[in-house]
């Protein structure tokens, strides 16, 4: 019998992967090194051969009264060559429990059959071509750093400087992350390309100038610190240059400090909240008083805009304001669709503060008052067949999932008029249980769908029938568990490692020569789990089916299936992002 055991693992970590010595020993395993795939170490090992002998001669040990079945044991050293695997599973070649030799040491590394003597001789890496004609370096590449898309850094090897180039957007955002440096983190490859080797360091390159910029004129006024100073398209100036104010809503940052357009600090945040729109010099002239073009003017005029909470208007809802008394004069507005309708109770039209007008649209002047309209009709929208759904109670929302429909009352008179609302699909279902996400209030659109207009009640239909997945009475012959298998199962295999084989079996390994039950092997079995609802608090692996209703997901390979249980990616009988963890593969029967 032969056992091994690892008594030497120890050194340092190899920078890289070419030798010309195969005979030669590789760097000792360093259980504080970082290993990657192809990287090679070596390690050391004891092996215990065992020889039969005569029970009772010299120099065979003899247990009393024992006079047959006696061996001696001698033991020596070896030391074989490793190389870190390609794939996922590279990930352990760094970990304690898989290090050569160990107890896991295949999961992670292939052994070389050939005993190693000597130190490899290394055969230094090639330089890549020179990445660009013009001299130097770009910067050197620094942990942590927030990189643009295509912007270049150098990395300095021990022979030459790498240059490598960051992803486009969105991936650019890890081009700073731990675990994506260049040339050496363990994803680098999905974000930075290597473009080639440098020598030497850039030379600076000329002013800038302003010669692709437009003409702003006079320069509005300097930048100042202000919760809520600046909204949407206003424009400050720094050094000749104009700054115009981001789109809500980035526009919150406009006045922030930290986010002063071109900071003496040399930070670059301004950019979420300011664009550079033009240079300027002198200042703005002052501006002539308002006037009202009659091409704009909408006839009546809405009742004034009173100030109250953010349900107060509603998408559509028209106001007034006075904007002058001798003469009269008066503005129109309409408030948004949600989400800036919240503003609309909030902030006064044309009241000069930050927010107002995020809720409302001007419309153009207005005279007079707004002659009286008949009752709403529902003439755009549709009718729902079959009759009315039950009435949304907000006192009674327990067990409102998607796909229930409810119907609203809207108008009493002269006739009651109902607008049908139904239950969307995916994760934002659980919202239509919760009374703040009443059909037609403010976050409705989030919840619910608008269907139409109903008129009557609708026929009662049978109660539905839940999908059960019932026991088949016979398990497929290829399950090895459960005992009992359901209608709707997928088949997963189990591998387990190091089960106990007799030497001499036909599918027991037996490399070294052993006997008895000296041997292990890797056993893998069939399983038939049953198919399940989804649950956000369930661990997913790759190929775990789930499903909704009858029909069936499957969870994607790695990387994929890390997000399998995030409950943002639940899948869903709709289009969504769900996709990019799972998989749509058909019905349960």
């Amino acid at each position: 019998m032969i056992k091994i055991n690892s008594i030497a693992l120890t050194a340092a970590l190899c920078g890289f992967s070419g030798y010309a010595d195969a005979a030669g020993c590789h760097p000792a395993f360093s259980g504080s090194a970082t290993y990657g795939p192809g990287d090679y170490v070596s390690a050391t090992s004891t092996v215990e051969t065992t020889t039969a002998c005569t029970c009772g001669d010299s120099g065979c040990p003899t247990p009393t009264g024992q006079t047959s079945g006696c061996s001696t044991t001698t033991t020596t050293t070896e030391t074989h060559n490793y190389q870190c695997v390609s794939g996922a599973n590279s990930a352990f070649c760094s970990q304690a429990g898989f290090e050569p030799a160990g107890q896991f040491s295949d999961s992670a590394w292939t052994k070389e059959s050939a005993v190693c003597s000597g130190v490899v001789t290394p055969t230094p890496p090639p330089t890549p071509a020179v990445w660009s004609s013009e001299s130097g370096c770009p910067g050197a590449y620094v942990s942590g750093t927030d990189y643009e898309p295509t912007e270049k850094v150098s990395v300095a090897g021990a022979t030459h400087t790498d240059v490598y180039e960051c992803a486009a957007a969105p991936n650019n955002l890890f081009c700073g992350k731990s675990g994506y440096e260049p040339g050496t983190g363990q994803y680098w490859e999905t974000v930075w390309t290597a473009l080639g080797s440098c020598s030497g360091s850039m030379s600076p390159t000329a002013s800038p100038n302003f010669s692709t910029l437009t003409d702003a004129g006079g320069c509005p006024d300097a930048w100042e610190a202000g919760v809520n100073k600046y909204e949407e398209n206003d424009k400050v100036s720094k050094n000749g240059l104009v700054f115009q104010c981001a789109a809500f809503p980035f526009s919150g940052f406009c006045g922030q400090t930290g986010y002063e357009p071109m900071p003496d600090d040399g930070t670059e945040y301004w950019k979420d909240a300011w664009t550079v729109v033009g240079y300027c010099s002198g200042t703005i002239s002052p501006t002539a008083s308002p006037s009202f073009d009659p091409a704009n003017h909408v006839g009546g005029c809405p009742e004034e805009w009173v100030g109250g909470t953010n349900t107060a208007y509603e998408e559509g809802d028209m106001v007034s304001i006075t904007v002058s008394t001798s003469p009269l004069q008066k503005i129109a507005y309409t408030c948004k669709a949600w989400p800036f309708s919240g503003f609309c109770g909030l902030y006064a039209p044309n009241s000069g503060l930050p927010d107002d007008q995020q809720g409302w649209t001007m419309n153009g002047g207005c005279t007079g008052t707004i002659a009286p309209t008949t009752a709403p009709s529902f003439g755009t929208l549709n009718l729902v067949a079959g009759g009315c759904p039950p009435d949304y109670d907000e006192n009674n929302l327990s067990g409102i999932e998607a796909g229930d429909q409810v119907s609203l009352v809207v108008s009493a008179a002269p006739t009651e008029r109902r607008v049908v609302y139904e239950c969307k699909s995916g994760a934002v279902s659980a919202y239509c249980s919760n009374a703040a996400f009443i059909p037609g209030g403010q976050y409705s659109a989030m919840a619910w769908d608008l269907k139409g207009y109903c008129d009557g009640t609708i026929s009662p239909t049978a109660a539905p029938t839940a999908y059960i997945n019932a026991d088949q009475p016979t398990a497929p012959a290829q399950c090895t568990s459960p005992a009992t298998v359901k209608e709707c199962y997928f088949e997963k295999d189990v591998t387990t490692t190091g089960v106990t084989c007799t030497c001499s079996d036909a599918d027991c390994p037996n490399p070294d020569g052993l006997t008895g039950n000296a041997c292990k092997k890797d056993v893998t079995v069939t399983t038939c789990p049953s198919v399940d609802a989804y649950s956000s608090s369930a661990t997913y692996e790759a190929g775990d089916v789930v499903r909704i209703g009858t029909k069936k997901f499957q969870c994607k390979a790695w990387p994929y299936y890390l997000w399998c249980g995030n409950s943002a990616y639940e899948p869903s009988l709709e289009a969504g992002v769900w996709t990019d963890a799972w998989s749509e593969i058909g019905d349960c029967p």
